[in-house]
């Protein structure tokens, strides 16, 4: 029970920053960004639904975007997204918004419950999405992001 009212306390603790950041007259996008781990941002007219993920750490030089969605790429010679399919195995490279520092990534997924973790620096530290509520947690103590794509 403490678990899901943990839950409701954290999506409310990150509307309030969201609407914090709005009073202080910053960008609508740069709060949902901030806030949202991810955006579903809609479809591709076929069955891949087009999603923008943003993680917030400006210190980072490189982030790659992993899950079971490329299978947990982050192999030196595995090539990039969109030169490789994701299913085959493609890394997902971030792109850095200097205004922000913000790293975001847009990807095509399929509607299903996807587990995520962002890779820093080639891999050199690993970790969830700390703005993501939803979390499998691992046996180690660290956890694993969940995002859920509904069909519309």
């Amino acid at each position: 029970m403490n678990f899901w009212l943990d839950r409701v306390k954290a999506h409310r603790i990150l509307l309030i920053i969201g609407l914090m950041f709005c009073f202080s007259g910053c960008d609508n996008a740069e709060v949902m960004d901030r806030v949202y781990p991810y955006k579903v941002l809609g479809s591709l007219g076929g069955s891949e639904i087009m999603v923008k993920f943003n993680f917030d750490d400006p210190t980072a030089r490189e982030v790659w975007l992993i899950g079971d969605f490329n299978n947990w790429a982050i192999g030196k010679s595995n090539p990039f997204y969109p030169d490789m399919p994701l299913s085959q195995g493609a890394k997902v490279a971030m792109q850095k918004d200097p205004s922000t520092g913000f790293w975001t990534a847009t990807i095509p997924l399929n509607a299903g419950r996807y587990l995520y973790q962002y890779a820093i620096d080639q891999g050199i530290f690993i970790k969830g999405d700390q703005n993501n509520p939803d979390k499998y947690e691992l046996a180690d103590g660290s956890f694993k992001s969940v995002i859920y794509v509904l069909d519309k």
